[in-house]
């Protein structure tokens, strides 16, 4: 079986959430509300059967050079292939013949954690992808909140006792522009390239709408009624999703964001969760995670370059340019 490449308005909404639903691979990401805020546009490849889908394959999409390429949204750690039952070494070629020959240009996909180990022979199989191994870091917050914190690196037990002697106090929130302003003011700059308005309305979008279904926690660290420092967490079918963060100048010498996330670990101590740090592939930010006892759990990224030569050229200078700046 071929899978079929469907156009977002050829979707059924109602047929494709009780897939990711009942996935084994369900994550919130895969929904069509949250791929809606998340994407200028998406399509999919799916298989079905009786008017239900059995596997399918999100594909976030965007016009550029007059190319449908492929990329991975903001706010959305990975995607990939879901399907009721363990994805087969069969379906996952299938399905990565199919992006193969429907698009040129794949600026990165990320396949879920669940895709791994499926995925680890076939990938490279496919002519003209580009594999790489990515991580992130999830903490079971399945036991007494002794036995995690225990786990807790000597620096983050220190810079934890530390955070305790600067007198921080958590409020939980319904409004996410201080933590908005935060990132601006004290982290835009820094990204190479900036971050565009549109990512903020993203942002704010997705939390109006989570909140709208309960699964978002917004917490907040301040001290003598000012901000410092806040946290965004996301709640879904046993994981709770570290989705955005930031900090001023004093939230960051004073480690508001150690007491707001081991405040939160503390509170869902020996509950089913799973705490994913949502790692993004950089030593220092990794290591911090890492430091509150998590353990790292791979998946795999795929790109592909396969422009007319006067493009591909343009984006291999990019990417050169943009490490350079890193």
């Amino acid at each position: 079986m071929v899978p079929i490449l469907l156009n977002r308005n050829e979707i059924n909404d109602a047929a494709w959430n009780r897939l990711v639903e009942k996935s084994t691979q369900s994550i919130i990401y895969a929904f069509t509300f949250y791929l809606d805020l998340v994407c200028a546009d998406w399509k999919a490849l799916v298989w079905s059967s009786a008017g239900e889908y059995e596997t399918i394959m999100p594909l976030p999409v965007r016009r550029k050079w007059g190319f449908e390429i492929i990329y991975q949204p903001h706010f959305c750690q990975y995607l990939g292939v879901f399907s009721q039952r363990p994805v087969t070494a069969e379906e996952i070629t299938a399905f990565l013949a199919q992006l193969n020959k429907h698009y040129r240009y794949i600026s990165a996909y990320h396949f879920n954690p669940d895709n791994h180990e499926v995925l680890r022979s076939q990938l490279s199989q496919i002519a003209g992808i580009e594999v790489e191994e990515q991580e992130t870091h999830w903490l079971p917050l399945d036991q007494q909140y002794e036995k995690i914190a225990n786990g807790y690196s000597r620096d983050r037990v220190r810079n934890l006792k530390r955070s305790e002697k600067s007198r921080w106090r958590y409020s939980v929130s319904n409004h996410i522009h201080p933590l908005i302003f935060l990132f601006v003011n004290h982290h835009a700059r820094r990204i190479p390239g900036g971050v565009s308005h549109a990512s903020y309305q993203t942002l704010e979008a997705l939390f109006k709408s989570l909140s709208r279904m309960q699964c978002c926690d917004l917490w907040y660290a301040h001290r003598d009624g000012v901000i410092h420092a806040g946290i965004l967490m996301i709640r879904f079918r046993g994981k709770a999703v570290f989705l955005f963060n930031a900090a001023d100048e004093i939230g960051r010498k004073d480690n508001a964001r150690t007491f707001l996330l081991d405040s939160y670990i503390k509170l869902h101590a020996e509950s089913d969760l799973i705490f994913d740090f949502e790692s993004p592939m950089k030593s220092s930010i990794a290591s911090f995670y890492k430091s509150f006892g998590s353990t790292t759990v791979p998946f795999w990224k795929i790109s592909k370059n396969r422009l007319p030569f006067p493009l591909r050229q343009i984006q291999h200078w990019r990417k050169r340019n943009k490490l350079r700046t890193r």
